[in-house]
């Protein structure tokens, strides 16, 4: 009954600076993110509701690697509580040794690897995806703030446009020049004295599309296999740009594919000598979260013991630290993985293995 409750203490003070650790490292990941939070917010007028979307998703994004190092914080403050209190060597007086303290954080860490692996494999990818359609949602709602008197904006499906003066608010140009390119072969330039932005709207939170119309000018076209030259007048000219399109470019990286998409994209792949790697390296970068949170806690529990008088911001500070080295291997070893240097199984886990190590070696030192 007594190792019960040691067990259920020892859960709960691991418990707790673990749940803070979330919060901290996520609110210091969404610090970096502020700055363009703010733009979207004070510039552009996006809704708090489509704000608080992305905030959701950038998290969920971001949990996978953040469990795992919240899971070395939460191990880090409560053991080295323990050995500036000295409840490790009072633990130990009663006959229990360094690894039966660690069997509650160590059925704690598990939990946390599972709930890391279905976020890695299914929901982050989704968040992901959803995150970019967020984006371009917002931009195209409000991309004719984009465009600046003075300015060639570039960057609407293939249409380079100047205008001399503005209104953003209206959407009204005068003295308006667009260099039309979305047919390669056969590119336009129109002129024309005034023009405005209609917004086609599909639902309540997007844009379609939208259609520039000029009034008042001229459409130039050089065809270069008769060495031709037309030139047409107008009244009105109307140029329909489907904003939707910039979607389909989510297709084609494979951290946003689900696991299931990624697994029939890996069997169909056109190239299988480089695309083959890039699907088996993030299938393997998915699936090497689940060993993070186990290696964490025996380097958590190392360093814990042996620092007796850390205090939590250094605690913060080793988390920080190793998520960055871990962060910088995980890169390289991607790297490799994806061009075929080091198979991507053995690629993926020499991040884990050295953490591994380092782990045992602190564990082990501490295990007096």
């Amino acid at each position: 009954m007594r190792i019960r409750k040691i067990d259920l203490y020892v859960f709960k003070e691991v418990l707790s600076p673990f749940l803070g650790g979330i919060f901290f490292l996520a609110f210091l990941f969404l610090m970096f993110q502020f700055l363009k939070l703010a733009e979207f917010f004070i510039i552009h007028g996006v809704p708090l509701h489509q704000l608080f979307k992305i905030v959701e998703y950038m998290v969920i994004t971001f949990l996978p690697l953040g469990l795992p190092i919240a899971m070395l914080v939460g191990v880090l403050v409560a053991f080295s509580r323990f050995s500036s209190d000295s409840e490790i060597v009072a633990m130990k007086a009663s006959g229990m040794s360094l690894w039966r303290i660690s069997v509650p954080v160590f059925a704690l860490s598990f939990g946390v690897a599972a709930f890391a692996l279905m976020l890695s494999l299914n929901w982050a990818p989704w968040a992901e995806t959803a995150l970019r359609r967020q984006l371009i949602r917002i931009g195209n709602a409000k991309f004719s703030s984009a465009i600046q008197a003075g300015t060639f904006t570039s960057g609407f499906l293939n249409l380079l446009l100047y205008t001399e003066k503005v209104n953003n608010r209206a959407g009204k140009m005068e003295k308006v020049f667009i260099f039309d390119e979305r047919d390669p072969k056969h590119p336009l330039t129109v002129i024309s004295k005034t023009g405005e932005i209609i917004r086609v709207q599909e639902g309540d939170d997007e844009v379609g599309g939208a259609i520039v119309q000029l009034q008042n000018g001229s459409i130039h076209q050089s065809l270069t296999e008769s060495d031709e030259y037309n030139k047409v007048n107008f009244g009105t000219y109307q140029i329909y740009v489907d904003l939707t399109k910039g979607n389909s470019d989510l297709a084609f990286k494979p951290k946003m594919f689900l696991l299931d998409e990624l697994l029939a994209k890996r069997n169909r792949a056109v190239n299988p000598s480089f695309d083959r790697n890039q699907f088996d390296t993030e299938i393997w970068r998915r699936i090497s979260i689940l060993f993070m949170p186990i290696f964490f806690v025996l380097m958590g529990m190392g360093f814990g013991v042996v620092r007796t008088r850390g205090s939590r911001m250094g605690v913060f500070m080793i988390a920080l630290i190793t998520m960055g080295i871990y962060w910088q291997l995980q890169v390289s070893c991607i790297w490799c993985g994806e061009h075929g240097t080091i198979p991507a199984w053995l690629a993926l886990e020499l991040p884990n293995l050295g953490i591994g190590c380092v782990g045992l070696w602190a564990f082990r030192r501490a295990n007096w």
